[in-house]
């Protein structure tokens, strides 16, 4: 990767190594990262947690960097992804109920 490259992840967490991340930050191999995603956001995100100590450390370093911005996984927020996300389970619905196959099998593994 070329030094000072910037990284972009709205996909899922999982897909890049954090602690990999922020050693590249430091050294300065990897110049920016946005992230829409994170690996442990159902314990952080969609909750006001305003009033708490964030426990996990590794967010808090992330966050630390002024080159790095964390946004809450707001890319399914859209008009298009809650139509589909509807879709598909009013399909899976209707599937299940008259014992037809699933559409989306992978939507059931989330």
């Amino acid at each position: 990767m070329k030094k000072g490259a910037m990284l972009i992840n709205t996909s899922r967490g999982g897909l890049i190594d954090t602690h990999a991340v922020i050693e590249a930050l430091k050294t300065h191999q990897l110049g920016y990262l946005g992230i829409d995603v994170y690996e442990q956001e159902e314990k952080i995100f969609f909750k006001d947690l305003s009033e708490n100590i964030i426990a996990d450390d590794t967010l808090q370093r992330l966050m630390a960097f002024p080159n790095v911005l964390v946004t809450a996984h707001q890319a399914f927020f859209t008009k298009e992804a809650l139509e589909e996300i509807t879709h598909i389970t009013l399909t899976n619905v209707d599937a299940l109920l008259h014992h037809k196959n699933f559409t989306n099998q992978t939507a059931l593994l989330v």
